[in-house]
């Protein structure tokens, strides 16, 4: 885990009159307003005694008071009154009293901190520029995934795994498995890659949006700040103007637990009504991947890249990317160093805060160790490869494999219609060798119906009308 970085530590909407606390990097914090409403993080810990501070009370003078003796502290950190000797300067009765504060602000409707010490050297807050675009209609989620920030990261930073884990397959290639080419360019802050591809034809209610054949540009993004990657797919075709995008925010909650908070916007099919499918369709991805990446081993996040592992140039060339980007942050001493930390219920965990930097002495608690500035990984990227293979002549038929495809193990991926939440949820109790056919069934019905929205009903309807056959077909002849 890394600091001076930008993480996302909540949304503004649930940063009202009370304290939230949050745990980021394995530290915790408490998130809080002002007297003039601008948001505060602080280390949650009172240095007195070290209670939550997220359970004190909120004055209106914009300070939080500990729940235990009542000190108050403001949004720099700083006590600025002790209630059982008022009538006393908190620099008399108590010099040492303070605690830790984050820069902190608020765009596009986030939290932003940065944990660290030096917010100016941290790669800046990148431009969204649909927040402001009414053309753009956009919904939320977050949700936590119990594995740790590069895994759940991972599992969304190649293309070979669409059509493994999402059934996407890319139409036109000979080989429909094999990603596509695309073009990597790498900022100081992040990385783009650019592929056009023609993808498996929609169906259901997507099915109107661009013609068959269409060819489709997918532009991936990953910005340091928030660990987000943002995806633009031209849903209509390329030239159409109709896009879909999302935004995904990864916050470390430890070092193996993720707060995976997504946008997902679009400038097609506007109607209020259509923001349930719209978030269904995408939240669809989204947990097949979660399902995977709660599967991976190791649970705790890696100090970073394996260097016996196995790298190919389809499925790893961006993930390397990524290591090379996190590599720059660990040489210049920004990274954590796992091997030295400790439990937080056995020592306090304090991020490195920009006053520690300007004032190092007196402070209650010690920060977290890092890594030294200078310290490779124990392979550094640049000595990573894969093979070429682009350059390297077949050695099986090209059709090799084709007659045994690769599908998404995840039989809900073949959902493509609208369903209700309870309907799906019934669907993945059922056993996995039946649940693509109920779909299949479930939804053919619901267009014979003039629908596009498949419900719990609607499967009663059906487990009932063959239940009815059963029993008929058992009657006496």
């Amino acid at each position: 885990m890394y600091t001076n970085v930008w993480y996302v530590a909540g949304l503004s909407e649930h940063l009202a009159d009370e304290p939230v606390k949050v745990t980021m990097l394995g530290a915790d914090f408490v998130l809080f307003r002002d007297s003039d409403g601008k948001a505060n993080c602080i280390s949650n810990v009172c240095p007195h005694r070290g209670s939550s501070l997220a359970n004190g009370t909120l004055y209106k003078d914009g300070t939080l008071a500990c729940p235990f003796h009542g000190w108050r502290f403001n949004g720099s950190g700083e006590c600025t009154l002790i209630p059982s000797r008022r009538d006393h300067e908190v620099e008399v009765l108590a010099p040492r009293a303070r605690t830790d504060a984050y820069a902190t602000v608020e765009k596009y409707g986030l939290v932003w901190v940065c944990l660290g010490d030096d917010p100016d050297a941290a790669s800046p807050i990148f431009d969204m520029p649909e927040w402001d675009d009414h053309t753009f209609r956009f919904t939320v989620n977050e949700e936590i995934w119990e594995a740790d920030y590069h895994t759940a990261k991972f599992t969304n930073l190649d293309y070979v795994h669409l059509p493994v884990v999402h059934g996407i397959l890319f139409q036109g290639n000979e080989n429909p498995i094999q990603a596509p080419e695309h073009h990597v360019t790498v900022t100081d802050h992040g990385f783009q890659s650019v592929m056009r591809v023609n993808s498996t034809p929609s169906e259901g209610v997507w099915g109107t949006l661009r013609e068959e054949g269409a060819k489709v540009e997918s532009i991936m993004k990953f910005f340091v700040p928030g660990f987000t990657l943002r995806g633009q797919v031209e849903i209509g075709g390329i030239g159409s103007g109709m896009f879909n995008i999302f935004y995904e925010f990864t916050t470390p909650i430890d070092e193996h637990r993720t707060m995976m908070r997504h946008y997902f916007l679009r400038n097609y099919k506007m109607e209020e009504d259509f923001d349930t499918e719209h978030t269904r369709r995408n939240l669809q991805n989204v947990h097949q991947d979660k399902r995977l990446g709660e599967s991976q081993r190791p649970k705790v996040a890696a100090d970073g890249p394996n260097p016996r592992g196995i790298y190919t140039h389809d499925e790893d060339k961006i993930m390397l990317t990524y290591w090379g980007l996190l590599e720059k942050l660990r040489l210049k001493g920004w990274q954590l160093d796992r091997k030295n930390l400790k439990e937080p219920d056995r020592e306090v965990r304090i991020i490195p805060s920009p006053a520690r930097k300007a004032n190092p002495e007196g402070w209650v608690y010690d920060t977290v160790a890092l890594v030294p500035a200078g310290t490779p990984f124990e392979k550094p990227v640049s000595e990573l490869h894969f093979v070429d293979i682009d350059n390297v002549e077949s050695t099986r038929p090209k059709d090799y494999g084709q007659s045994e495809p690769v599908n998404p193990h995840d039989p809900l991926s073949n959902a493509t219609l609208e369903w209700e939440t309870a309907a799906l949820e019934r669907v993945d109790k059922a056993p996995p060798f039946v649940q693509s056919m109920i779909i299949e069934n479930a939804e053919k019905a619901a267009k014979e119906r003039g629908t596009n929205f498949v419900t719990v009903k609607l499967l009663e309807e059906l487990q009932a009308k063959q239940m009815g056959g059963a029993s008929a077909g058992k009657g006496p002849a």
